[in-house]
């Protein structure tokens, strides 16, 4: 659902390695990109609308790579119908949004998963296997970032403009974000951010601090700014050590994770395979055999209603929560 930039790398070619994975149909805004997109990636069809795409009898999953504006009412569109759903991140503009797709996730009985690609890593799992083990000791703080640079592209770049979703922190942040609250396992107790805002007056940075049971700190930004090299990383601190973890948004492009604590220092294995691929193999794996998985149900909603604290602690709260648009 939607001719995107990122469906190549997040489902297209992930489908093209796993047995019975079908690319069915694509549909998009306009008619002819969705023909040019099937013929391009070999689709069997484009469909004329989303409307047809959800509709459509021979399909099981849909892959909504829409605008943040539209995750949420497509998502429940195609939950109605009868599709399970694998839907972008950040899932929804707000908590409110979000709790209402899952709402029609059970009430259809199919399934609706955020494609948090970077969680499914292998690497992800050693960091979080490593903190478990007791390797760095208790945990104490975690700092999180993403920088790079997102230009506006003369006013159509969807992540510059307040209507769609956009915002350094929710296109950007949400990855510390969430990889800090799948490691946690919890919602933060006090919050706090400030944000530097465009002319358009969305977050073109926004710095976060979270507090949390047992007095673990964490301290997150995220920027899309002019001039900004590719820096993404993740760092976790605890009382005999620390994990490093370079690139954890797309590890399989060069990621590092290390473990320090006490005199060793150690390097982890960090897998080539893309993030997507682990993804796609887990979402299915699981529309298989029914097993849960780590960014659906709760995880989604735990990750909305703090991203609508942080927003409305950097005073934009009316960013995250619009007038709502209507299907289209």
């Amino acid at each position: 659902m939607g001719a995107a930039t990122i469906t190549p790398s997040a489902v297209i070619l992930p489908a093209s390695v796993r047995a019975g994975a079908v690319l069915q149909a694509v549909a998009a805004r306009d008619p002819a990109r969705a023909e040019a997109y099937a013929a391009r990636y070999a689709f069997k069809r484009a469909e004329a609308d989303y409307a047809a795409l959800v509709a459509a009898d021979d399909i099981d999953l849909v892959y909504n790579a829409l605008p943040i504006h539209l995750h949420a009412p497509w998502s429940r569109r195609a939950l109605e119908a009868g599709k399970h759903v694998l839907c972008e991140k950040p899932f929804a503009m707000n908590a409110v949004e979000a709790e209402g797709v899952l709402a029609a996730a059970r009430a259809s009985g199919r399934r609706v998963i955020e494609a948090f690609h970077a969680r499914y890593h292998p690497a992800m799992l050693s960091l979080m296997e490593t903190v478990a083990s007791g390797a760095i000791g208790a945990l104490r703080r975690v700092e999180g970032r993403f920088f790079i640079t997102v230009p506006e592209r003369d006013g159509a770049e969807i992540r510059h403009l307040p209507e769609t979703g956009g915002g350094a922190f929710m296109d950007l942040g949400c990855y510390p974000l969430g990889l800090t609250l799948q490691l946690l396992g919890a919602e933060p107790t006090s919050v706090e951010a400030e944000a530097v805002l465009t002319a358009r007056g969305v977050d073109e940075s926004l710095t976060a601090r979270l507090g949390f049971a047992g007095g673990v700190e964490v301290e997150l930004s995220a920027s899309m700014g002019k001039g900004l090299a590719f820096d993404a990383s993740l760092r976790v601190i605890g009382e005999t050590g620390e994990i490093r973890y370079w690139n954890p948004v797309v590890p399989h492009l060069g990621g590092r994770l290390t473990v320090m604590s006490g005199d060793a220092v150690r390097d982890l294995h960090v897998p080539r395979i893309s993030s997507y691929t682990y993804q796609l193999e887990a979402v299915l794996g699981a529309l298989e055999s029914g097993q849960a998985l780590p960014t659906e149900g709760e995880a989604i909603l735990r990750q909305q209603r703090t991203l609508d604290a942080i927003y409305a602690a950097a005073g934009l709260r009316h960013l995250r929560f619009p007038e709502s648009p209507p299907l289209g």
